[in-house]
């Protein structure tokens, strides 16, 4: 382990569950259904692309040269200070992250941007070396990349000011890693010095373990999600030759304080409770960095574990785990009414609706049916939920336990969401068609059968519903390979949801 190692490539999964990508109650028929020999093919973060179609659905014709890799590693070799000078050639460009604003509005059209962050890999002219840096992006329409790049530079100190890049010609505005314009304090945790005092002074004394020389420190870009959040991974060798590992999680804003004490109040029960998820332990909170610190956990996600063979002993004991992740008890949180998510997904729809004409009637048509066949959660049934559960957010320890991330979202709404949320994610990944089918009906079954409210056949296919035109919005506005045939399978899947006669 070299002294003060930065990797940026996402080798490890997180604590967080950012970038991990990877009993049989009901034997006889099957609960769900696909319509779809292959449903949906595994569509991974990172985009490779050697050209540029228009796709029914694409972005403007202005913002489409951003989404060609082979143009924009060109570009980049002609524009980029570093290459120009020679002390640094650009061998290969992936793209991660891509987001597209757009505005209904007409009159708010010009305001529409695309946001990306582009993984650069080069040899250092000095050094001869692999050199890997993140550039975060932001293209604009018209002349307003100008303001933009102006407001960039007013937000960075003097000694920064060669981080931003503005490329005129093209509307874009740039920020080199860790230069954010959310995260002005985040070239700190980079710092050789400051993270040795850091450690050692504040995180470890958190734990009230006996001072100890740190010897070196490797740290590893886990997921950095720009002007939103950035998760890292310290692996801490001491002197004594203990080792450690270490996640942060910083957040633009200052919310990673109540998620904190969330995650604090569940790891406390969790540990009293062997029905409960595994949780990694939480080490502290530190406002002036906004980040969040976790004790590593060891263990495989469950993506890469989970097989045909222990199918049908994992889905009953996620199950459990998730009935009683769900009778937990937190204050403060908010309320998500299946009335709000109609709402939301109806805002949505819009905006697919504009972007793929041809697809608009089978869009309301989905839309229409999640109107008239809502449920209306009473509020007495809602219960504390994850909000973003899904099988990359789990992980199966050594001893076959199962351990949960990332509580970013914890409300109250009906206990269904996560069990939607898990099955739709599902189908996003190359798992094949029965085996994802019977994924998600061993975990309704056994969800339903432990469960201490009602549970509606019909409620858990509405939400299911919901959640899959959901991921046919997320896959627009990250603008996803493949794009329209994504988003067209997407909506037959939504479409096509169905139970069995024989289903109870």
């Amino acid at each position: 382990m070299s002294d003060n190692t930065i990797d940026l490539r996402r080798k490890n999964p997180s604590p967080e569950g950012e970038g991990w990508v990877r009993g049989n109650h009901n034997k006889g028929k099957s609960l769900f259904k696909f319509p779809h020999p292959s449903l949906l093919s595994k569509v991974e973060e990172t985009r490779v692309l050697n050209s540029t179609t228009n796709e029914m659905g694409g972005i403007s014709q202005e913002f489409a040269v951003f989404m060609d890799t082979a143009k924009m590693k060109a570009l980049f070799q002609q524009e980029l200070p570093d290459c120009l000078s020679g002390s640094w050639t650009l061998t290969d460009c992936q793209i991660q992250h891509p987001r597209y604003k757009t505005y209904l509005n007409p009159k708010s059209s010009d305001k529409s941007f695309l946001a990306l962050a582009y993984h650069l890999e080069g040899i250092n002219g000095q050094t001869h070396k692999a050199d890997s840096r993140m550039l975060y992006v932001k293209a604009y329409l018209g002349a307003r990349s100008q303001a933009e790049y102006s407001k960039a530079c007013s937000k960075v100190s003097p000694s920064q000011q060669d981080t931003v890049l503005h490329i005129g010609k093209y509307g874009m505005v740039g920020w080199f890693f860790p230069c954010d314009p959310a995260f002005p304090w985040l070239s700190k945790v980079l710092d050789k010095e400051l993270i040795r005092r850091y450690f050692a002074d504040f995180l470890l004394l958190q734990q009230n373990a006996p001072p100890s020389v740190i010897k070196a420190i490797a740290l590893t870009i886990i997921n950095y999600r720009p002007e939103i959040r950035c998760t890292y991974r310290y692996d801490i060798k001491r002197l004594s030759g203990n080792t450690q590992t270490i996640y942060g999680k910083t957040f633009a804003d200052e919310g990673g304080a109540e998620i904190h004490r969330r995650i604090a109040a569940l790891y406390q029960r969790a540990q009293k409770n062997t029905e409960s998820f595994v949780m990694a332990s939480p080490l502290g909170y530190d406002p002036t960095l906004r980040t969040i610190w976790l004790e590593g956990l060891d263990g495989k996600p469950l993506v890469d574990s989970i097989n045909k063979q222990n199918a049908d002993k994992l889905m009953p004991q996620l199950a459990r785990h998730l009935v009683d992740f769900h009778r937990a008890t937190l204050t403060g949180l908010g309320i998500l009414s299946e009335d709000e998510q109609l709402a939301e997904i109806q805002k949505k729809s819009a905006k697919l609706q504009a972007a793929f004409p041809a697809l608009s009637g089978r869009i309301e048509a989905i839309l229409i049916n999640l109107k008239g066949q809502k449920p209306n959660t009473p509020l007495g049934s809602m219960r504390l939920i994850h909000g973003d559960f899904h099988i990359q957010q789990l992980l199966l320890m050594d001893d076959n336990c199962i351990a949960l991330f990332d509580f970013d979202e914890l409300v109250m709404a009906n206990p269904l969401v996560d069990v939607a949320n898990f099955s739709a994610d599902l189908c996003t990944l190359n798992l094949g068609k029965r085996f994802t089918e019977k994924l998600i009906n061993r975990l309704f079954a056994a969800y339903k059968a432990l469960s201490d409210i009602e549970i509606s056949d019909g409620h858990f296919q509405w939400h299911l519903r919901l959640q899959l035109l959901t991921r046919a919005y997320r896959a627009y506005i990250q603008q996803k390979p493949c794009l329209g045939q994504l988003v067209d399978q997407f909506l037959e899947a939504a479409e096509s949801v169905s139970f069995d006669n024989h289903a109870g």
